[in-house]
């Protein structure tokens, strides 16, 4: 790796990234959880062809999705302090934020195409339509979601640099949430995504028949705004944190 050549050596490290934290049998795990999750869903769905159906189920998703970006994210940060893999990497000529990105962006886009491509066998089963928008829109809120989690189990990895601790503090914490929080709070990520699907079914869809309780524009807002609000603050703390003051032993 050379410091002379960024665009080479983020390209190196994403490889990098893939190679050892997300190997084939790892990989196969994610997409067995993503097949499980989407199976798990439409268990509990009815067979009527009908964009609702998208919807149904999400909880156990979310919950799904919540515990193996926990797990990637940890292994990633607080497993890289543990095993002395990013001590290993920081001792070639390469810059910490090219570490910190390559690893975010890197888990970030492989678990959110996985488990986007399981979801997106919903369209088959129900024979729904490609260009049925809330299909986007929840393929939206799953990755707020995941960006959500990403940005908790990252932080915590900072500060505890224990992968087990890390894995079990930030899934606890966002499993707690949503145990505490109603469905309708945006504290919970089925309260989130109700408030991201409802508000554009109600745009784009009869609702009168489906969902009588209308979702506001400050709901929907909430939504949206407290995920990605978080998220950003978070990463960019640990992302600071990361460049500036870790200190790797």
């Amino acid at each position: 790796m050379t410091s002379k050549s960024p665009p080479r050596t983020f390209s190196r490290l994403i490889l990098w990234e893939i190679e050892n934290n997300l190997s084939i049998p790892l990989l196969s795990v994610i997409v067995a959880t993503a097949t499980v999750a989407v199976l798990l869903q439409t268990s509990s769905m009815r067979f009527t062809h009908f964009y609702y159906d998208l919807s149904s189920g999400m909880g156990t998703i979310f919950l799904i999705l919540t515990f193996v970006a926990c797990v990637l994210f940890s292994h990633s940060f607080a497993g890289g302090f543990a095993r002395g893999d990013l001590k290993r990497l920081l001792s070639y000529p390469v810059k910490r934020w090219q570490v910190f990105l390559s690893k975010t962006l890197t888990l970030n886009l492989i678990i959110f195409s996985i488990y986007a491509s399981a979801y997106a066998t919903n369209l088959y089963m129900y024979s729904i339509s490609l260009l049925e928008p809330l299909f986007y829109v929840s393929l939206f809120a799953i990755f707020l979601q995941l960006l959500f989690v990403c940005a908790v189990a990252v932080g915590i990895s900072m500060i505890t640099k224990n992968e087990l601790m890390s894995i079990v503090v930030s899934f606890m914490l966002l499993f707690g949430l949503d145990s505490i929080f109603s469905y309708n709070s945006v504290f919970s990520s089925f309260g989130r995504f109700r408030g991201i699907f409802g508000y554009f079914e109600q745009m784009t869809h009869d609702t009168h028949n489906v969902s009588p309780v209308a979702i506001t524009f400050e709901e929907f807002t909430s939504s949206v705004v407290f995920p990605l609000l978080t998220a950003v603050i978070v990463l960019v703390v640990a992302f600071v944190y990361f460049t500036r003051k870790m200190e790797v032993d």
